[in-house]
């Protein structure tokens, strides 16, 4: 089976996993939920299109470009935005995402346009990405959130952390691919390309299980 094929078919199950809880689901955990939802449509849809536009000799990096990186990153952020319960935290997601937006604006303006992959927009909002996840954990572990809670119970957690290792993994990726390129061995572009692959399929699954922890899990961490 082709990379393609088995990568887009796990994104798709993520998603259609995910369903069932719109109609069982806990009803603060709703609209978190709703985002992730919006998140494994936008890209299913982006792979899909973007890989029917590459089999009829298009260029499909603008919708890679508005599909994956800033719609796909935005939404991201809006989840972290609910994620934070405090004002401070979500002022910070405020600032992140203008501070994403502008350099993407300028990057499409000075740097590159829509007929090359964005790395540097899509560099820099993955680090803000693992930096809010930081600021996730650094809320578990020194603030007491879900201090009352088994973590293996609350989505957030399974969500924020795969986040993290994808977004983490997918930007030394990206980096590389943008700077040594020319240079670097295909077999290993290839492995490498493969293994944040599985990374996002990983991910995906986990976004749309992550809110069917508190089913399987004891919530309560006593």
């Amino acid at each position: 089976m082709q990379p393609f094929f088995w990568y887009n078919i796990l994104i798709v199950l993520g998603m259609l996993l995910s369903i069932p809880y719109f109609f069982i689901g806990a009803q603060q955990s709703k609209k978190k939920h709703l985002v992730i939802f919006l998140i494994l449509i936008l890209i299913s849809l982006v792979e899909v299109l973007g890989k029917y536009q590459q089999l009829s000799g298009q260029n499909n990096t603008t919708i890679y470009n508005v599909g994956y990186v800033i719609i796909g990153l935005s939404l991201k952020f809006y989840f972290f935005s609910l994620v934070f319960q405090e004002k401070k935290g979500k002022m910070l997601v405020l600032f992140l995402w203008s501070a994403f937006i502008t350099w993407s604006i300028i990057n499409f303006l000075f740097f590159q346009s829509f007929g090359v992959f964005h790395h540097y927009s899509f560099a820099f909002g993955s680090l803000i990405l693992i930096g809010l996840c930081f600021f996730f954990f650094h809320g578990i572990f020194f603030k007491n959130w879900y201090m009352d809670k088994n973590l293996l119970a609350v989505p957030e957690f399974w969500i924020v952390s795969f986040i993290m290792f994808f977004y983490s993994a997918s930007l030394l990726y990206f980096i590389s691919f943008s700077f040594y390129y020319e240079g670097m061995d295909v077999t290993f572009y290839k492995r490498l390309n493969f293994f944040v692959n599985i990374m996002g399929c990983i991910m995906y699954l986990i976004m749309g299980l992550a809110f069917y922890a508190p089913l399987v899990f004891k919530e309560s961490g006593k």
